[in-house]
């Protein structure tokens, strides 16, 4: 078996879909190279906008296409139409090929067939004909046009004499100007002096505002330097301050989490908390008792534990 090589393969690889582009393209176009079909000529003065691949109809449906629209400059400049009509339609000698156009404007080639007793041969010629529509067609593109013609000349008109009208303002408003540029002129010739006193003297004025500026800058520059030490001094305070405090903060902190501390037994061991607990409760069972029964406590020689017993077993009681 011949093994082929790997350019060849490529190039026709490349040949292939270079054949399938054009076949693909033409027939978007309306070509059809496999088709039987037989090609017939007409001769029009106009074809009104007929293209190549438009379709060739006969009732209404389609049996072939446009194929050829040439010019023909020796023969008064008529257009010579070429139709590929599919080879299983006949046609007689009288066939008539009827240029149409749709209300979409689309225009195509309708044939009627003729008498068949006399069938045309490939490549005879049929006869032309251009239906009312495409002269309505075309008239009616050109109807606004003249109707509007009148109209756009005599706006044209208006438009001119406005112009002239423009050009004597325009004319008038420069020779304004120019008297106004040659008083202008004469004015400042005469106080010619009195322009150049007051230049003189604003460039004084201008030399001493120089001179004021110069002496204030040092001033500015201390008063921008004692600013920034008054802030300085501020926030260096303020810094100072806030470190102190975050630092009492921290030892705070730091006894709180000691269990060692006071503090730190206070806020860590449970058993302090109970004791305290239990203290507070037994000092206000003890007020209680005071409360109720003071002479047991305040009396002048007090009593006796068997009489505080005795009383205590009446309140029971």
């Amino acid at each position: 078996m011949v093994s082929l090589s790997k350019e060849f393969r490529v190039g026709l690889f490349a040949i292939a879909t270079i054949a399938m582009f054009y076949l693909g393209f033409n027939y978007l176009k309306g070509i059809e190279f496999f088709s039987r079909s037989n090609r017939y000529y007409v001769i029009y003065q106009d074809v009104g906008g007929l293209t190549k691949s438009n379709p060739v109809k006969i009732s209404g449906f389609n049996v072939g296409r446009v194929a050829v629209i040439r010019l023909l400059q020796d023969r008064d400049n008529v257009v010579l139409v070429g139709l590929d009509i599919d080879r299983d339609i006949t046609l007689g000698d009288s066939a008539i090929a009827r240029l149409d156009a749709n209300l979409m404007g689309e225009v195509s080639i309708v044939v009627s067939v003729g008498n068949l007793n006399e069938p045309l041969k490939p490549l005879d010629t049929l006869h032309a004909h251009v239906s009312p529509e495409i002269t309505e067609l075309l008239m009616a593109s050109t109807q606004p046009i003249t109707d509007n013609l009148p109209a756009v000349i005599a706006k044209l008109n208006r438009t001119l004499d406005d112009m002239d009208g423009v050009g004597l303002k325009t004319k008038a408003a420069l020779e304004s100007f120019t008297k106004s540029s040659d008083a202008l002129r004469y004015t400042i010739y005469d106080n010619k002096s009195n322009l150049k006193s007051t230049i003189t003297e604003f460039k004084k004025l201008s030399e001493k505002m120089n001179d004021l500026v110069d002496g204030l800058k040092p001033v500015i520059a201390k008063f921008s330097a004692t600013a920034d030490s008054l802030n300085n001094l501020e926030l260096k305070s303020t810094i100072n301050k806030v470190n102190l405090l975050m630092d009492e903060l921290n030892k705070t902190t730091t006894a709180l989490n000691n269990k060692e501390s006071s503090l730190g037994k206070l806020m860590n061991e449970d058993s302090l908390y109970q004791n305290l607990n239990k203290t507070i409760l037994d000092l206000d069972t003890l007020l209680i008792n005071i409360n109720n029964n003071p002479k047991h406590f305040f009396g002048p020689l007090g009593q006796s534990a068997k009489k505080i017993e005795k009383d205590r077993a009446k309140q029971e009681e």
